[in-house]
């Protein structure tokens, strides 16, 4: 798979493609069952991706506050 197919993958489903781009990227597609597969399997791991959310555990931004609240002499 080429460099060039994988970035529009990710500029179709970032939505930075143009009207024209997108009809032009669908019609490959259609046209290319493996490069259709690998799409699938790219857009299925983007909407798992998107749904996780993170925040940093309590414990770990107690300690980075602590460590800024040093002056740089304790630290060493």
């Amino acid at each position: 798979m080429s460099a060039l197919i994988n970035e529009s993958m990710f500029r179709y489903l970032y939505n930075e493609m143009s009207a024209e781009g997108k009809s032009v990227f669908i019609s490959f597609l259609e046209n290319d069952p493996a490069s259709m597969e690998q799409f699938n399997d790219l857009k299925e791991g983007m909407e798992c991706l998107s749904s996780i959310s993170y925040s940093p555990n309590e414990n770990s931004v107690n300690k980075i506050m602590a460590y800024t609240a040093m002056d740089r002499f304790t630290v060493q």
